[in-house]
């Protein structure tokens, strides 16, 4: 005979196992996405070693199974720069039971470190008591990455925009240099018309130059916009370095018995057949030859080539002058670096951008350009280097 106590029984037990076995699934899902998140997990007691951890945390810390892990102290995977922030962030977890996106170095196994971010919940037991914590971890170096690139970019940006006003400034400045004296011209000659032969040299010497340095800030500014065009076709090297021999002797005024700057060329290779815009390369050589004539008062200037081996045509142009300050060779190239050697050597002429543009307009050319100062006798030496058309 079965009782209603029998019965009642019997309806608990079942009821007990049932919620045993639902735990027990939950158990198995929770162990489950435990195991199988990407996301780095780790179970600690209340003193700081690790009782349990996910795949993820093995294979990130770089180690073979979790049992190299459990038993140890979180500590041991704490990079040492980082050392004191998980300690407070161990003292804030024990004392409000939670840890939240706290960025610290973790430790591999092989010593290298990663940034991570840690967030901690607490594991109570049936008396409320704090026993353990429950911790998710974010491997954070590719977000970090991230960071870096962009903080690299803001600077690179700032250094841009810096550079952008100092070349405004610069610019700005050279181009209301040359208008003082073309007004001042202007009133003499008014004032005086004895004067006005003087007056008009200097308004047509004063405006040549406003025309080059407004010419040098457009090719500057088209240069950077990557606008400026080229129009190239085969050209024989001979005919280019006989018109920068021309103007170099017509600059310093040879042929004059008291010209006390000499031009001399030796001419190797002249037959060799360059792929060339011919305004621009004459261009970029004769900013060369005047920056040899801006500092070489007295002395000799000489242009001599040659083929190399390479199928590389090579020009040099040296100078006998007092040479570039060591300081200054590495960044010789950049904008307005040549305008305070100008002012050094006494002189006013001159945008500064003349060899920013030569070497833009070699490179676009495919050839290659450097400067190095002379051992003996003192002075500077040019060398352009340009590629060798196919017949």
């Amino acid at each position: 005979m079965v009782t209603k106590r029998g019965i009642f029984s019997s309806r608990r037990e079942e009821i007990i196992e049932d919620l045993y076995n639902q735990l027990k699934e939950l158990e198995k899902r929770y162990r489950k996405l435990y195991e199988g998140s990407p996301e780095m997990h780790r179970t600690i007691n209340i003193d700081g070693f690790v009782v349990d951890c996910n795949h993820s945390y093995v294979e990130k810390l770089g180690y073979e199974s979790k049992e190299e892990i459990v038993g140890h102290s979180l500590f041991e995977h704490t990079a040492e720069e980082s050392m004191d922030a998980m300690r407070k962030s161990v003292k804030e977890w024990q004392l409000t039971g939670e840890v939240r996106n706290k960025e610290v170095l973790l430790k591999r196994k092989d010593g290298s470190t990663f940034p991570a971010l840690i967030n901690a919940s607490s594991l109570y037991d049936v008396g409320g008591h704090l026993v353990g914590s429950n911790t998710v971890i974010t491997d954070m170096t590719e977000i970090f990455k991230a960071r870096e690139q962009l903080q690299a970019a803001n600077q690179e940006l700032k250094k841009a925009q810096e550079i952008r006003e100092d070349f405004i400034r610069i610019a700005a400045h050279e181009l209301r240099t040359p208008i003082q004296p073309i007004l001042l011209a202007a009133d003499m000659a008014k004032r005086d018309p004895a004067q006005q032969a003087f007056a008009l040299d200097i308004i047509i010497k004063e405006a040549k130059r406003l025309k080059e340095l407004a010419n040098d800030l457009l090719d500057t500014a088209r240069i950077e916009s990557g606008s400026l065009t080229y129009e190239k076709r085969k050209i024989r090297a001979g005919e280019i370095v006989a018109e920068i021999y021309d103007y170099a002797r017509l600059s310093v005024g040879n042929g004059h018995a008291t010209s006390p700057v000499s031009i001399v060329t030796q001419t190797n290779g002249g037959g060799a057949a360059l792929n060339v815009d011919r305004v621009r390369i004459i261009q970029a050589l004769s900013n060369l030859i005047n920056n040899s004539i801006k500092f070489t008062p007295e002395g000799e200037i000489s242009i001599t080539t040659r083929v190399l081996p390479d199928k590389k045509f090579e020009i040099k142009i040296t100078d006998t002058g007092p040479g570039v300050p060591p300081e200054l060779l590495p960044k010789l190239f950049e904008k307005f670096v040549t305008k305070d050697l100008v002012k050094t050597a006494g002189k006013q002429h001159g945008s500064g951008l003349g060899l920013f543009i030569s070497k833009s307009i070699i490179q676009a050319h495919g050839g290659v350009i450097s400067a190095y100062n002379n051992p003996n006798p003192l002075g500077a030496t040019f060398v352009v280097t340009l590629p060798i058309a196919e017949n």
